[in-house]
């Protein structure tokens, strides 16, 4: 799938992706196209990026069907790896959290009930960050960028997106990192219960399991 040039209205370039913000129908939408990796073999980097585009597809589809915000895709071309999505208007929970922790910590909560609801239905996202949580103009929280999620999730999985949303907060809102964490373990519990807990033991087992492999690494150096 090629991009109209006249439609675009702006471009972003990721890692893995160029995202276009486009004129669609009677609207905007997004086009997100992987782009290839010259690294890889040809027919593996395309047999990656195909797969990677439609597992991204089919988690928000799910995502949405669990009752969870994440923007609806509209198109799918696995030969062209590219996904054709619905443009969410508003502001990264980041840039919220800077701007008045306060109503950050709130938004934290939800976005704990929020991810809540994705892992009792077996969803990990796969990079839980502020980043990648827009507060839309409407005021709700929308996860957005499944790249990396998995469909059949199990609790190791959902604990890593616990754990990098820990990681990513210290490293983003060093001030705030522990209010905010707090806030989403509440609303995390509201959702799962007792599974809270377990998933908090999981992610102190994992940073320990950083923390050992560090040292490990220290030592030889």
């Amino acid at each position: 799938m090629e991009v109209d040039e006249s439609r675009v209205i702006k471009t972003f370039e990721g890692a893995e992706a160029i995202l276009y913000v486009v004129k669609w129908i009677d609207g905007l939408a997004v086009v997100k196209k992987r782009i290839a990796k010259p690294y890889r073999s040809r027919v593996l980097d395309e047999e990656l990026r195909a797969k990677r585009t439609a597992v991204e597809a089919r988690a928000m589809k799910a995502s949405l069907e669990a009752g969870v915000p994440a923007p609806t895709p509209y198109l799918v071309d696995l030969p062209g790896t590219t996904i054709v999505m619905e443009y969410i208007e508003g502001t990264t929970l980041a840039d919220v959290i800077e701007d008045n922790p306060a109503r950050g910590e709130e938004e934290m909560r939800v976005l704990g009930r929020i991810t809540g609801m994705l892992h009792e239905a077996n969803i990990a996202h796969g990079d839980l960050t502020t980043s990648n949580v827009i507060v839309a103009k409407k005021g709700s929280l929308v996860l957005i960028d499944f790249g990396l999620a998995s469909l059949r999730a199990d609790e190791l999985d959902q604990a890593v997106d616990v754990h990098l949303l820990a990681r990513s907060l210290e490293a983003t809102h060093p001030h705030y990192s522990g209010r905010l964490l707090e806030a989403f373990m509440k609303g995390y519990g509201e959702v799962r219960g007792e599974k809270a807990s377990k998933m908090l033991e999981l992610v102190r087992e994992i940073r320990l399991m950083g923390r050992y492999r560090e040292e490990r690494l220290k030592r030889r150096e």
